[in-house]
């Protein structure tokens, strides 16, 4: 009963970040019909008022799913938390991660509670973006302790690598926050063509940010560097990944997995110079999102196998 809890956990956190990236995009005008003259127009209305954008709050059937979906995991993280404790020692676990789980959805409901009408957009964006990574971490992690036992891995590879996959798992949480980020300030048409920016290798940009005056809209050298900095990301996680994914597939234990990642790899960085070169289609975004949630996924899993390979024979 605690492994399916768990499983169901796992697939609808994947499913509330995606559909929380959908919202979030659809909401902020991409695929509208006057695209992109409506994206604009969401971003100077997203920066004018608090209790404006709080009083015009409409409900689609993809908010009302969405909301419906984080509730289930609310429900869910509860039954898998006493769980947790009733069956520890069948379990052969501790339950201090699920009750950290269940202490995180607190967090989040409360904090998308109090936010919305009181902090911007660009604040409430990557803290629920990064709060629902973190929740897909801690789901699979749980899930992965309750699999069937594996060969061991050798402990000079574990000592090896444990430390460049732990790099590599933090690169691509940092590069989705940010992601997220570019997208909470309309940054993502900052920069319309690929691999320069408006032409440019190092258009003209300016890195100050300030969150106050909400009434003014970020200049577009402002919203350059944001995107820029997504790009540079992506650039330094593209090159580090390529990398760990090779060298981990020269190990038999741990070769499929490497597939996996390099194969997420390329299809992520395809996704984010196709976006650009499309105009930023609805579809396409969702899909990067989603895409960026496997990979997160795959290195956790990487993650646990290096961790406990060597000492539990996982």
């Amino acid at each position: 009963m605690y492994l399916k809890l768990v499983l169901t956990g796992c697939i609808l956190a994947f499913i509330a970040v995606v559909l929380s990236a959908y919202v979030r995009l659809a909401d902020a005008g991409l695929g509208c019909a006057d695209w992109p003259a409506c994206y604009q127009s969401n971003a100077l209305k997203e920066r004018q008022s608090l209790k404006a954008n709080a009083n015009r709050g409409y409900t689609t059937w993809q908010r009302k799913l969405h909301s419906q979906v984080v509730m289930l995991m609310g429900f869910l993280s509860v039954a898998i938390s006493g769980l947790a404790w009733l069956k520890r020692k069948e379990l052969r676990q501790s339950p201090l991660l699920p009750s950290l789980l269940t202490g995180l959805m607190v967090f989040l409901a409360l904090f998308g509670i109090w936010a919305f009408s009181h902090l911007p957009r660009a604040i409430i964006v990557p803290v629920h973006l990064g709060g629902g990574i973190l929740m897909l971490i801690m789901l699979l992690w749980m899930l992965l302790r309750q699999r069937p036992h594996a060969h061991g891995i050798d402990s000079n590879h574990v000592r090896q690598w444990q430390f460049f996959s732990r790099l590599g798992l933090a690169l691509v949480i940092m590069q989705s926050l940010l992601g997220g980020w570019a997208s909470a300030n309309f940054a993502g048409i900052a920069c319309t063509d690929f691999p320069l920016c408006n032409g440019h290798l190092l258009p003209q940009m300016d890195f100050s940010y300030t969150l106050g005056n909400p009434g003014e809209p970020l200049a577009e050298t402002r919203l350059i560097a944001i995107h820029w900095l997504h790009r540079l990301g992506a650039i330094i996680s593209l090159a580090y990944l390529i990398w760990l994914s090779a060298t981990i597939m020269a190990h038999d234990k741990t070769k499929m997995i490497g597939i996996i990642i390099l194969g997420l790899v390329v299809v992520q960085c395809a996704l984010g110079a196709s976006n650009i070169l499309l105009g930023l289609p609805l579809a396409g975004a969702v899909l990067h999102n989603a895409v960026a949630m496997m990979l997160i996924a795959a290195l956790v899993w990487l993650n646990f196998r290096l961790q406990y390979g060597a000492h539990h024979n996982v």
